[in-house]
């Protein structure tokens, strides 16, 4: 089965037993958490939708995964119904996160496997944290058990607070309902947009767009990692691109898309919004927002949109707001202290 094809689930037997268990083999496994990943989306409301292709390749660039021991799917029928996955990463400002994400088929949510899913999270994390401690890898770091949940899916937020875990950041998916009327706006002097051709001209975009996020917050992933996500996903363009050089210098930059959501209907987005500590504060994101609003009308789209910390120390949430962004859904971060023992 290739990545494009999702099994039926075939829950028409509301007492089928659901067993939860390792996954075998990744590859075979993927479509079927693809399937349940994609029907939760839809159900949380969610504007975005990462495709099948994506979604293997991401999984397949997981840089701190255990397959054996750090994901678990749930089967009812012989049909994946759930999953989670834990993982780490150091965050931008100094802690290290025990990463998981718990996804359950919205048809079966509210009958306790959620639950048994974060309990398990919290085991496998707790072996990792420990581990780390004995190994004395991060002792240095504050130490979290960290996940989302997105506000259509109150349950889950319900059941991250009865597990002691305290919300601490919120994530806004933001849509321009139309794209009319967008400003003309010159861009700051010194600067130049230029196309992006070849794979070297790409390598050096997703290094520019790393660096400008390592003092963001959350993690960043290699920039290998990155492009080989970006090279497995169809959705790539680096066409729809609009990237500012200041002289050999890339200052800043749009990595646009276009991605067909649940309903059918493709939309614009501005999935990478950038811009390099030197050249910030000169009004050039917003000169390259206007022209990427632009380049996705040109290519027929009627709609754009892109995501946003709400928290973001540059004020990228009333930057979106005066392009004619509004807030359309919603997710927010949650996190639980994992003790650090003394170092030996």
């Amino acid at each position: 089965m290739n990545a494009l094809q999702t099994p039926p689930l075939g829950l028409d037997r509301e007492a089928a037993e659901v067993r939860i268990g390792p996954s075998i083999d990744l590859e075979a496994d993927l479509a079927g958490m693809y399937a349940v990943a994609d029907r939760a989306r839809a159900a949380d409301g969610e504007l975005d939708r990462m495709n099948p292709e994506g979604f293997v390749a991401y999984y397949r660039t997981l840089e701190h995964f255990d397959l054996a021991r750090d994901l678990v799917l749930a089967r009812r029928d012989g049909a994946i119904v759930g999953y989670a996955r834990v993982e780490w990463a150091d965050s931008n400002d100094g802690e290290r996160w025990y990463e998981s994400a718990c996804l359950v088929d919205p048809s079966i949510r509210g009958r306790g496997l959620g639950g048994r899913f974060l309990a398990w999270t919290e085991r496998r994390r707790a072996e990792m944290a420990a581990a780390d401690a004995a190994a004395g890898i991060a002792l240095d770091r504050e130490r979290w058990m960290t996940t989302y949940n997105r506000d259509g899916d109150p349950g889950g937020d319900a059941l991250l607070r009865g597990h002691g875990f305290e919300a601490f950041r919120r994530f806004h998916s933001m849509e321009r309902p139309d794209l009319e009327a967008i400003p003309d706006l010159a861009l700051p002097a010194g600067f130049e947009i230029r196309p992006i051709e070849g794979e070297a001209a790409i390598r050096a975009v997703i290094a520019a767009d790393n660096e400008a996020f390592r003092d963001h917050f959350g993690s960043v992933d290699t920039d290998e990692s990155v492009f080989v996500q970006m090279m497995a996903d169809p959705d790539t363009d680096p066409s729809l691109w609009v990237i500012a050089f200041d002289g050999d210098e890339i200052a800043g930059g749009v990595l646009n898309g276009i991605h067909v959501g649940h309903d059918g209907t493709a939309r614009g987005w501005c999935d990478s919004i950038f811009t390099r500590r030197p050249w910030r504060r000169r009004g050039l994101a917003r000169a390259l927002i206007s022209r990427s609003l632009e380049r996705l009308r040109d290519r027929g789209m009627t709609s754009a949109a892109l995501g946003v910390d709400a928290a973001n120390p540059n004020e990228a949430l009333a930057l979106y707001e005066s392009c004619g962004f509004r807030v359309a859904t919603s997710a927010t971060a949650y996190r639980k202290a994992l003790p650090i023992p003394p170092a030996t």
